[in-house]
């Protein structure tokens, strides 16, 4: 019955968290809205209220085989969350996993074949099992999910890894094994059994297991077990667990100003392992955040190397994936950073976003986890008091014209940031029939790579094209919007008078110099002649009709009709010199009067031949 009414009141308060997520806040000058960045952009927030208040902890991830939907599952005080982020913009709240017995601060999971295995310190707790295929088919989301099966091998556990390979789980920090591994075999997921365990180094705070395939020989295809001991004097633990009835210590090493080994992960490699100590910083032993280095080459003989200082807060959790560590760092928020020179004891830093922008103090608040692994590049990070944020790492920017003439190559510049390697492949969501692309890849990081769009003549008008650009983990999206014109057919105008000549022709948006837009020019040379132009009375064809119209024809000052101009001619002139009105004999240039102007006209034809 308690049960029951529990969860009434979970469903009442998923029904008053349903969310229209924030639209996407780019990364510009710094800042993403109120949030400082680099290179990485806001796409949405889940608040507190809209998990009903709930605090939160562990974020995970899981990509449906069947259609690739992804969905977050982000842990909360009160249970599981599971969002569909098939719209990383507006994450859809699909409902929430109750805890099995109690709330807590702590909660974890991890997924084998499809089902989410759910543990917590809450006591009581164990194991849950979810089919989370049943996230499929919500019909009317938020929905209260009930648990598939249960495993009861113990009450309480910190923390949960499980090696997809061999189908085991690994509890850690539970009631049993004095908090060592309590391995458990979940082959078979909705029949959980215990199948060992390990307790000789103490209490494991984390564990991060797989089927190893790293630089030891000794150890390839051996199911290793990589352990964070918390406080034993000899913390950092690598066990051999390939048989969970028999789990055998490899080694155990430590490393200068230990306090807390918290959590790890081993680089893609297998050759180094990446520690965060939880309460070094916490606790003033050291003045700076650092990331612990080992060298891991020989698992008999790990080796400490050094430590990279990544500012003043405390570290808590972190992933590798590729070249790229992502960092928690509590109130630092998301750090990204570059381990292809780990061998020489450095991290670069790539990228970050700080969702707790109020201060870097040395508090429990802020990032618990980050999970970096969706195909889309979405990364979702759980904020202990503040829900939870959706980042997108933006480390690829295309630029390029506004607008292209349709006969033209559209030339995209791409810059590649820091920390993206190659080889890149391109991707271009609809390519219209006749549009052909060329990458051009950059020959270093960072730099520029281009893409090359041609075949635009049946897209005239404003268009966008999304392009996916993926490298060798990751994959990056961005998009390019260009209004794309209409060419017109030019005529080459030498004479520069507005026409040209139709044998000599370009084809272009934007006039070139020394083309126009209208043919039919028949003098090329004279820019007093071109089709319609106004008679200069030379005998020249100025209008190009192939005639001599009256404007055109030469004036003829030849008063006593003996086609000549002479003497004769001037005397007639005299004879009418300041006549004025219509019947002026002499005024040649028709402005109602003969005057001194017609006399010099007369003048300058003087001794010419008339027609």
């Amino acid at each position: 019955m308690m049960r029951s009414n529990y969860n009434l009141l979970v469903l009442f308060v998923l029904l008053c968290s349903q969310f229209v997520a924030r639209t996407q806040t780019p990364c510009v000058n710094g800042f993403a809205g109120p949030y400082p960045c680099d290179k990485v952009d806001l796409l949405a927030h889940v608040t507190p209220s809209m998990i009903g208040g709930a605090t939160t902890s562990e974020v995970w991830g899981w990509t449906d085989p069947l259609d690739s939907t992804e969905y977050v599952i982000l842990g909360a005080s009160t249970g599981v969350y599971f969002f569909d982020i098939s719209n990383p913009l507006s994450p859809l709240n699909l409902g929430i996993l109750p805890t099995h017995s109690f709330n807590s601060t702590w909660r974890t999971f991890r997924i084998y074949q499809n089902y989410l295995f759910v543990c917590s310190e809450a006591s009581s707790h164990g194991m849950q099992v979810f089919d989370l295929t049943r996230l499929r088919d919500v019909a009317s989301p938020p929905e209260v999910f009930t648990e598939d099966a249960h495993y009861a091998g113990f009450s309480n556990c910190h923390t949960l890894a499980i090696c997809e390979e061999t189908g085991y789980a690994y509890a850690c920090g539970t009631n049993t094994y004095s908090g060592g591994l309590h391995i458990v075999d979940i082959q078979n997921p909705l029949e959980p059994v215990i199948a060992g365990g390990y307790e000789l180094n103490g209490y494991t705070h984390e564990s991060l297991v797989m089927v190893y395939n790293g630089p030891d020989t000794d150890y390839q295809g051996h199911t290793i077990a990589f352990c964070f001991n918390g406080q034993v004097e000899l913390p950092v633990t690598i066990v051999d667990v390939t048989d969970p009835t028999d789990a055998t210590t490899i080694s155990l090493s430590s490393y200068p100003n230990k306090r807390y080994c918290h959590q790890g992960w081993i680089t893609e490699d297998g050759g180094y392992m990446l520690i965060d100590d939880e309460l070094d910083e916490y606790y003033g032993l050291i003045d700076s955040l650092h990331t612990i280095i080992f060298d891991v080459h020989d698992l008999d003989n790990p080796s400490y190397m050094g430590y990279h200082v990544g500012g003043t807060t405390i570290d808590h959790n972190q992933m590798v994936k590729g070249n790229l560590v992502f960092q928690s760092n509590y109130t630092d928020g998301l750090a990204i950073l570059d381990v292809t020179n780990i061998a020489d004891t450095v991290l670069t830093p790539v990228a970050y976003f700080d969702h707790y922008p109020s201060n870097d103090n040395k508090v429990f608040q802020g990032e618990w986890m980050n999970y970096p692994y969706f195909e889309s590049g979405v990364v979702p990070v759980s904020d202990i008091y503040n829900g939870m944020f959706l980042l997108q790492p933006d480390l690829v920017k295309i630029s390029g014209p506004s607008s292209i003439c349709a006969n033209e190559i559209l030339t995209l510049d791409v810059f590649f940031e820091f920390g993206f390697q190659g080889p890149y492949n391109l991707n271009v969501l609809s390519i219209p029939e006749g549009v052909s692309l060329e990458f051009i890849p950059p020959t270093e990081v960072p730099g520029f790579g281009q893409i090359l769009v041609s075949g635009l003549d049946d897209l005239i008008g404003e268009n966008t094209f999304e392009f996916n650009i993926s490298g060798q983990t990751f994959n990056f999206n961005d998009q390019w919007s260009v209004n794309v014109a209409q060419p017109v057919l030019w005529y080459a105008d030498v004479d520069q008078d507005g026409f040209g000549v139709q044998d000599e022709t370009l084809v272009d948006c934007e006039q070139p110099l020394g083309y126009a837009l209208q043919s039919g020019d028949c003098n090329t040379l004279d820019p007093t002649v071109y089709p319609g132009a106004p008679g200069t009375a030379e005998d020249i064809d100025n209008n190009c009709n192939e005639l001599l119209d009256e404007s055109e024809i030469e004036n003829c000052f030849d008063l006593d009709g003996d086609h000549i101009i002479t003497s004769n001619d001037i005397q007639i002139f005299i004879g009418d010199l300041y006549c004025s009105g219509n019947d002026c004999l002499a005024d040649f240039n028709e402005n109602g009067t003969t005057d001194v102007a017609d006399l010099l006209m007369l003048i300058a034809d003087f001794g010419e031949n008339c027609p």
